[in-house]
């Protein structure tokens, strides 16, 4: 007579803070299959996000919109397990706004009306940056009836450009990024903007932006910007200068602390660190094709260590373990060790030419990953299933909420 076979342990029954920490370690895909397993484990996976304490650090993404999700929606196309997650998002649609920025798990988006927002997409919550018309150099005009009519562009002394409503957006706003989680803490929101790549900058909450004014006559005209471990602000300019910028109230003290290296002006140019502390500059080359028409494509990435103390860089041939995101999100440099679904030694990239993005909107988006060792560049999803406009964006989602 043959004996019974022993039943396999009943997961269910796990104890709630077990259950808890297990899923709470879990990235989001698998999180979102854990509600197949059976009731116990579908609520307390729902209760992690409603609660806003699953906090477990993501792979990041690629968000963009399609035509099927509809211009309120964002598909959010995870490296983790190489598929998309649709996410609805808050008025006003988020496929009719401009995205300039995207840091700690914050979309920076501008709407119609050039006003700025932050977006979360993996909670959909939104807050208000201050209005566009407190940036130093933007001058709201109004109609007779006290309608604003459009805005006026100073150029430093020059005559102001007028420009419309919906069309400043484009035109002023560059990037923006983030010192953290606003859900987590104080934070400060950087603009590098136009007329001449200046800073701006107002911390969540203020109602007004501060403008950080470069020497006379000496347009800063920087490429890229990132927060150290020690609170500052690190700028990187056109020609590869590097700026320490201590941020206290509403004014900002400037300290240069690496020299202009490049021998030419250089708008694709981005700045990060690795988790060991090394500081990189990365310079990206482009290469439009013709043809029925232009496309722009990423044909070669260079990185340089900055030795600050020698004042020069050094040819980086290899990233080894690391990985690198760049783009409109907050340039940053990935270990493959920490995050093992990413390719190492590739440069994950989107568009963010400047004026290839405000002259050709209806163009194929420049996004793909490039293999540093024979610079050979492959589709992040084939084919491409986004809508050129608004423009694709590396996004690290985080579920952490600022309402509890």
């Amino acid at each position: 007579m043959e004996e019974p076979t022993a039943a396999g342990p009943d997961w269910s029954k796990l104890p709630p803070d077990v259950l808890t920490t297990v899923l709470g370690d879990l990235e989001f895909p698998d999180l979102f299959r854990t509600a197949d397993v059976c009731t116990a484990w579908r609520a307390t996976a729902r209760a992690l996000r409603r609660l806003g304490i699953y906090s477990r650090p993501q792979t990041p993404c690629l968000l963009y919109t399609t035509a099927a999700a509809g211009p309120r929606a964002a598909e959010l196309f995870s490296l983790a397990d190489k598929k998309a997650y649709r996410a609805r998002l808050p008025d006003p649609p988020i496929g009719e706004r401009n995205i300039i920025g995207s840091s700690h798990g914050w979309l920076v988006t501008a709407d119609a009306r050039s006003e700025l927002h932050l977006l979360n997409p993996a909670t959909g919550e939104q807050v208000a940056l201050p209005s566009v018309a407190t940036i130093e150099q933007v001058s709201p005009v109004l109609d007779r009836e006290g309608n604003l009519e459009r805005y006026d562009l100073s150029l430093h002394g020059d005559d102001p450009q007028p420009y419309g409503v919906d069309e400043l957006r484009g035109v002023l706003y560059l990037k923006a990024v983030l010192s953290c989680d606003p859900a987590l803490g104080d934070c400060t929101v950087v603009l590098i903007h136009n007329p001449y790549r200046d800073l701006s900058f107002a911390r969540v909450g203020d109602d007004k932006w501060h403008w950080i004014p470069s020497a006379p006559r000496e347009p800063p005209r920087y490429s890229d910007c990132i927060f150290g471990d020690d609170g500052a602000l690190y700028a990187m300019d056109l020609l590869g200068g590097m700026y320490r910028y201590a941020i206290e109230g509403s004014c900002a003290t400037r300290d240069m602390i690496f020299k202009e290296t490049s021998p030419f002006v250089a708008y694709n140019g981005y700045l990060s660190k690795t988790s060991c502390g090394s500081v990189l500059q990365i310079w990206r080359v482009k290469r439009k094709t013709r043809g029925e028409q232009e496309e722009m494509h990423t044909v070669d990435i260079e990185v340089y260590m900055a030795d600050i103390e020698k004042q020069q860089i050094v040819r980086v041939r290899t990233l080894g373990d690391y990985a690198l995101f760049i783009g409109h999100n907050y340039t940053c440099c990935l270990s493959t060790q920490d995050y093992p679904r990413l390719l190492r030694n590739h440069v994950y990239f989107t568009d963010d030419d400047e004026y290839w993005l405000i002259d050709s909107k209806d163009n194929r988006r420049d996004v793909g990953i490039l293999n540093l060792e024979d610079l050979s560049a492959t589709d992040v999803v084939s084919p491409q299933p986004w809508l050129n406009w608004p423009i694709p964006v590396w996004i690290t989602p985080s579920f952490n909420k600022i309402h509890k």
